[in-house]
This record gives structure tokens, C-alpha cells and sequence, in this order.
């Protein structure tokens, strides 16, 4: 890694020169290639085309920079600095494909150590103060002006999956299987504890739930009888479900975006993306996140039930019984619905995006529809 250098602000600013300061080899020219147009709701990807006289510089890099759009929101939910923290305290330790770190840096602050403490702090405030907190924490955010950029391998080997498509019942079989050991590698470890930058699941269940009931009339107008009673119930029982589910499932690392746009495949094998919204929580939310997204509405209860089973074989928890693990799986389904909330704060293209959205109610949807609501809190 290159000492700390002034971290470009904008996809021209990643220049020969400073590229070349950065990686520490010589630069000669690069070009750039938008990546993700539609998909990436809080960061800019990019692919550099490098040419160089050294022979051991990488040809390609892909570089992650926050989106312009969304900077806002993507500082106040702390996500640029928790993926750069990822890859350069824990992503060696995470039994699965992920892309090798080139360059990593963000800009310190020094209120992001204690934002467990002030996290609490105000998830314990009457409902109210919601959308106080909620606007301050964007004006803050918003003036800090911090910058964060990673350089990473170029998976160009693999095969990009597609959230828009959804997957065969073997590929989510496979994408959950292959993701197990990362659950499984830090399975109640307390060292979770010590990251600051990692906040548990339900650090802010009140406030999500305050977030959530703001936006439920909207929420209600766009999606279909199908969903509305989920919808609905949620607004009622958002934090009380968040708890259950923390309080009762062991505790572990999770991705909190898994799903096919942010997964990669060659062959048999995957690679696993985009790690901003990392967190610790329950197992089971990842798999309902991801289940919810990528299969198709037509796959019945049935072939559900035997992918949640290859994924469960794969966890390999003695201490956790699948009937358990199937009663948090409900449960994760319900708060998927919180990711799918319609919300001023981010910008979703209007074609694709919007589209996947779409798409991905209509699947979680046929998911939820064997989903008794009385049973889980």
C-alpha cells in the first residue's frame, strides 16, 4: 500500500499521475469504463484500462468512488468508510471469493468511533425526533465533504449476475451454499464487538421503524394487494420484529446486500461484491435478502424449502436447529421489505432501477405468501 495521498473526489480526477503514486508503478495512460449504470445506488464504479511498461501492473482495476447523487445519504449511513474498513480489517479473514485490495483510503473523522454510542443514544428518543435527527444527520453528513476510494481486483473473469434476470434454483442454491463458511467463520465471535465501524442489526430498529411509518401511505400506493398486508403489518411491528429476530438468532457477520448484482460467477464459483451495508446480525436476514431478490415467484414452497436446506447443511451449526433458523428466515423476509421502501433521500434510475425494484417486491412477494405474521413476534 502507497502512503495516503490526497483521495480523488471524481472518476476524471483518477489520473495517470496519481494512479501512479498510488499503486507505486509506472502509468503511462487510462481509460475509463462506467460500470453498474442503473444498479449501484451509493457508489460510482469504474474500470481502468492501464497501460503500463511494467509488466507486473494489473491491466484493468476497478475503482469505487461514492456516488454524487446519494453522497449524502451514503455518508450519514457510514458506507463508503465501513467497506473501506472491511477489506483492510477483516476482508482476509472471510472464507470466500471477494476481489484483492490495490489501494484503499478514506478521510478520518473523529465522531465515527463513537457512532455505536451516539447510535443508541438516539434510537432510545421518543419517535418524534425521528425526522429532527434524520434531518441533521444529513446537514452534518452532507458538510463534511469526506473522501473514500478503493481500487480493487478486476474480476473480469467471471461472469456478472444479474438481479433484473433473478436465477435458477441452483444458482441461489449455490450463491447461499458458497456463502455459509463467511457466517460460519465468525458465528457469535465477540471480536464483532470491537469494530466500531461494524453496528449491529438492531442498533437502530426505532428509528428504521420511524423512517418506515413516514413513508408507509406512499409505500401502500405503490405496491399491489399482494404485499399491502405485509407492507402494513410491518409499520405496526418494524422494531419489535428487528428484536426478536437479533435477540433470539446467533449473532454474525452479514453481508446486508446480498444479492445477484452484487455477485459474481465462474463456473461453480462466486465472488462476492459490494460490501457497504456490512453489519452484525443474524444469519438468516442474508439469506431471506437474498432468496427474496432472485427467485422467481413461480418456484414453489417446496423448492424454497430445498435451497434453505442446501444452505443450512452448508452453516453446519449444531446449536441452531433448522426449525429456528426457518421461523428467523420469515422474519428476515419481513424486514427485506424496509430495503424496498420508497425513499427521497436515494436516487433509483428510472429504468432499470426502478424496473428491479419491481421485479424484486413481485418475488418477495411469492416468498412471504406461506408467511403466517402472528407466529414471529
Amino acid at each position: 500500500m502507497a502512503e495516503p495521498l490526497e483521495i480523488p473526489e471524481l472518476p476524471e480526477e483518477l489520473t495517470a499521475d496519481w494512479l501512479s503514486a498510488a499503486l507505486g508503478t509506472g502509468i503511462r495512460h487510462l481509460d475509463q469504463e462506467i460500470l453498474g449504470q442503473g444498479q449501484g445506488f451509493l457508489g460510482d464504479i469504474i474500470r481502468l484500462h492501464l497501460t503500463s511498461d511494467e509488466p507486473a501492473t494489473p491491466r484493468t482495476l476497478i475503482a469505487k468512488l461514492p456516488k454524487k447523487a446519494n453522497r449524502t445519504m451514503g455518508e450519514m449511513l457510514g458506507v463508503y468508510e465501513r467497506e473501506v474498513l472491511f477489506f483492510q480489517e477483516l476482508g482476509d479473514r472471510v472464507p470466500v471469493r471477494i476481489p484483492k485490495i490495490h489501494y484503499s483510503h478514506y478521510d478520518p473523522d473523529a465522531g465515527s468511533a463513537k457512532q455505536k454510542e451516539i447510535l443508541k443514544a438516539l434510537d432510545g428518543l421518543p419517535g418524534f425526533f425521528t425526522p429532527l435527527i434524520n434531518l441533521l444527520g444529513q446537514k452534518v453528513a452532507g458538510a463534511k465533504g469526506r473522501r473514500y476510494l478503493i481500487l480493487m481486483e478486476d474480476l473480469a473473469e467471471f461472469s456478472p449476475g444479474d438481479q433484473f434476470e433473478g436465477a435458477e434454483p441452483e444458482a441461489c442454491a449455490r450463491v447461499l451454499e458458497q456463502f455459509a463458511p463467511a457466517h460460519r467463520a465468525f458465528w457469535g465471535s465477540p471480536q464483532l464487538d470491537e469494530k466500531f465501524w461494524l453496528l449491529p442489526m438492531d442498533i437502530d430498529s426505532r428509528m428504521r421503524q420511524g423512517m418506515y411509518r413516514r413513508v408507509l401511505p406512499h409505500y401502500l400506493a405503490e405496491v399491489d394487494e399482494s404485499l399491502a398486508p405485509y407492507v402494513r403489518w410491518l409499520g405496526e411491528h418494524h422494531a419489535a420484529l428487528t428484536d426478536r429476530l437479533t435477540a433470539q438468532a446467533p449473532t454474525t457477520l452479514i453481508h446486508c446486500d446480498l444479492r445477484l448484482d452484487n455477485i459474481c460467477f465462474d463456473g461453480e464459483r462466486c465472488a462476492y461484491l459490494d460490501w457497504q451495508l456490512i453489519r452484525s446480525g443474524p444469519a438468516a436476514y442474508d439469506v431471506a435478502y437474498f432468496l427474496s431478490s432472485a427467485l422467481d415467484p413461480s418456484e414453489d414452497a417446496a423448492m424454497e424449502d430445498a435451497i434453505l436446506r442446501r444452505y443450512f447443511d452448508a452453516l453446519d451449526a449444531p446449536d441452531y436447529p433448522f426449525e429456528t433458523f426457518f421461523r428467523d428466515y420469515q422474519r428476515g423476509l419481513l424486514l427485506t421489505l424496509t430495503a424496498l421502501m420508497p425513499t427521497p433521500d436515494i436516487a433509483i434510475d428510472a429504468g432499470r432501477g426502478q424496473e428491479m425494484m419491481a421485479r424484486w417486491r413481485a418475488r418477495l412477494a411469492a416468498r412471504l405468501a406461506r408467511v403466517d405474521v402472528n407466529t414471529l413476534i
